[in-house]
């Protein structure tokens, strides 16, 4: 009778451990399937790659540039980082935006800063979308250039001549800035050489711009 109960009960034990293991290997399939998703969502398989940047007049929903860009562009470029919490890209680059611009916030901070690149004035916003105002979570769609409705992007709003006038000029980067620029340092190089264009762009054309 004792056999007998020690035999039921190491049955049951071995039963209850295997679905134990069964469960937490379906619950990383899960997670793992979860993550894969939100890359793969995120980055859309087809990052902008540099060589096909361009900076364009049209905003990515035909709605006007939102104010707060409208108003710092007076003074400086405006570089917008749009980020979420669940994300693997953005964590990813948040250490190299961070590094460029030599800021210190966390990742779902509300942060923003007049700051000095090469002593010339940049407006930085730091957007994560999940901890941010209604203005600047919806500057989102304004700014998704190629329509790839995914984080992070990366937007620099410059200006520059349109036909005689002078109008915000920008352009959006998405994901971890494509094959090209696969380490930390190859990112900063690419973000440091496209800010210094924009730059150019803004001290060219800022006498005729008017909000």
């Amino acid at each position: 009778m004792n056999k007998s109960l020690q035999i039921i009960t190491i049955t049951l034990s071995i039963i209850a451990f295997s679905g134990m293991l069964f469960y937490t290997t379906a619950y990383d399939d899960i997670q793992n399937s979860v993550v894969e998703v939100l890359c793969l969502s995120c980055l859309k398989l087809d990052p902008i790659l540099p060589s096909d940047v361009k900076f364009t007049f049209e905003t990515g929903n035909g709605e006007p540039h939102p104010d707060f860009v409208l108003e710092n562009l007076t003074t400086g470029i405006v570089f917008l980082h749009y980020s979420k919490d669940a994300c693997a890209g953005c964590d990813v680059m948040l250490p190299t935006i961070q590094e460029l611009f030599s800021v210190e916030y966390g990742k779902q901070d509300m942060f923003q800063k007049q700051l000095m690149f090469d002593q010339h004035l940049i407006h930085y916003h730091y957007i994560n979308t999940d901890h941010t105002t209604e203005v600047k979570r919806t500057s989102v769609t304004i700014y998704d250039k190629e329509h790839i409705e995914g984080l992070p992007m990366f937007t620099i709003v410059t200006v520059s001549y349109d036909r005689g006038t002078v109008k915000p000029f920008y352009t959006s980067l998405y994901g971890t800035l494509g094959p090209d620029n696969d380490t930390h340092e190859k990112r900063l190089s690419y973000l440091q050489d496209l800010i210094n264009e924009s730059i150019d762009l803004w001290e060219e054309n800022i006498p005729g711009y008017e909000p």
